[in-house]
């Protein structure tokens, strides 16, 4: 962030100033548990929380002045009060300034899965662009809310070149506010897929909240779709704006979008093929395994040179793997073990991806597989249509924990409730099968709530590898 006065804050947020208006602030915080120097704390307030209770603990961590929605009468006088209406509206309104103030080129992806992938591909291709790190913004973690998207962009600075920026949802109109603070000079649609379906409704309503991205795009900016997840009703957010589009169905009807991959071949530490673009075609070395990875490394390159890559470039920070814990993650236990955390999230695509990752493997395969979350009426159907995919797989063991992936599983000897049991029982297997000395590959996959790297943990904690 830039140093602002808090005479400039309030005049950003059209807002009464309580207090000096010539405080410095340097960054901005939400979080009273986390120490700050110089901070701006924004006291959001939620249905089952009001952090206005805890304004002077934030002063405590280092804040030196305060967004609040009324005045705060116990707090020393030296601490400037910002009053606003809304201080959630507030925090979008600062996080937009900044965007426009500071201008770096940006780009912004959303999608029912990959999209954390596809920010990190992106973000390594840029960062080979500006040759430094530091020139290049991109969401920490999984910050791609309401929340989260307004904290990215507060983290700009003057040596921002450009910015990377997740979108996330679990509501319709969500991604609608996000985008227009993010104001993207790119953006695109990654997928659609079977995900909270609770706040969606349906499919249709995921695909409506997911296009909301489109909306924001900056004059002259370029919508990116994927012509195997494209809506027609998506023009409407699209308007007059410039289309780009990329495909991976592993068919010849590839070859009609702008970026499409050739003479695909799956190996067990990524993948090899032709990338073919407006500016040429390459060969990848891609390092991120399964073939859905594919399509997200296209849906990367049509953003990154969308704001000024070219195909070296993208070459470069493609065959640069950046591992994210949680998503297809490896870990290497000895030369017969490989573990594959792929816990962060869940749903039907996303589990049919990983089952096709684990089936590829020539050695015995263990898929570990927890409940898909937040899918409403269309949770059984859900379940059942991964317990048909899997049982075509063929793989050799498949654990299920929860409650409705027992279904996947089909058999209750193999279905848990309690981690620590499971983990036990998936000893018992690996230690069977190392001293047969035969090689092992084990992924486990869930929705965020089933917590399954657990079990991961649990497995590198007895063979004493960290995780």
């Amino acid at each position: 962030m830039i140093k602002l006065t808090t005479q400039q804050v309030a005049q950003i947020l059209a807002s009464k100033l309580i207090g000096d208006g010539n405080v410095t602030i340097e960054t901005v915080s939400t979080d009273t548990r986390q120490a700050v120097s110089s901070g701006l704390f924004f006291a959001l307030k939620g249905e089952k929380f009001d952090a206005h209770n805890y304004v002077e603990q934030a002063v405590q961590q280092g804040c030196v002045a305060v967004v609040v929605q009324h005045q705060i009468d116990s707090l020393n006088e030296s601490i400037p009060q910002i009053i606003v209406t809304d201080t959630h509206l507030a925090l979008g309104q600062l996080a937009k300034w900044l965007k426009a103030e500071l201008n770096p080129k940006t780009v912004a992806m959303t999608g029912s899965s990959g999209k954390t992938t596809v920010k990190e591909m992106t973000a390594k291709i840029l960062q080979k662009l500006t040759a430094c790190d530091d020139e290049v913004l991109y969401t920490f973690g999984n910050l791609n809310n309401d929340l989260g998207v307004p904290m990215t962009l507060l983290r700009l600075t003057p040596k921002h070149k450009f910015a990377v920026v997740e979108l996330g949802a679990n509501h319709i109109g969500e991604i609608a506010y996000t985008t227009q603070i993010t104001q993207p000079d790119a953006c695109l649609v990654n997928n659609v897929a079977s995900a909270h379906l609770e706040g969606f409704g349906s499919l249709q309503g995921v695909a409506q909240a997911k296009g909301e991205i489109y909306r924001g795009l900056k004059e002259g900016g370029k919508a990116i779709v994927n012509l195997a997840h494209y809506y027609p009703e998506w023009q409407k957010e699209i308007g007059r704006h410039e289309i780009q589009s990329f495909c991976y169905t592993g068919q010849d009807k590839d070859s009609y979008a702008d970026y499409w991959a050739e003479n695909v071949e799956l190996q067990l530490n990524g993948s090899r093929f032709t990338l073919h673009s407006p500016q040429g075609e390459i060969e990848i070395n891609l390092p991120y395994l399964g073939e859905h990875n594919v399509s997200n490394a296209l849906a990367a390159t049509s953003l990154a040179m969308a704001v000024g890559a070219d195909l070296q470039t993208v070459k470069a920070g493609l065959e640069q793997r950046s591992q994210v814990k949680g998503r297809l993650f490896p870990i290497q236990i000895n030369p017969d073990l490989l573990l594959i955390d792929d816990s962060y999230n869940a749903n039907v695509d996303s589990m049919k991806s990983a089952i096709s990752v684990l089936k590829a493997y020539p050695a015995y395969r263990i898929f570990v597989v927890g409940d898909m979350a937040e899918l409403g009426n269309e949770s059984l159907a859900c379940h059942q249509e991964v317990a048909e995919f899997t049982k075509t797989a063929e793989l050799d063991l498949v654990v299920s924990f929860g409650h409705e992936s027992k279904v996947i599983s089909g058999n209750p000897a193999l279905h848990f409730t309690d981690k620590a049991k499971m983990s036990a029982f998936l000893l018992s297997i690996i230690s069977q099968k190392l001293e047969q000395k035969q090689p092992l590959v084990l992924l486990a996959k869930g929705s965020r709530s089933q917590k399954m790297e657990e079990v991961i943990a649990s497995l590198c904690h007895f063979f004493n590898v960290s995780f």
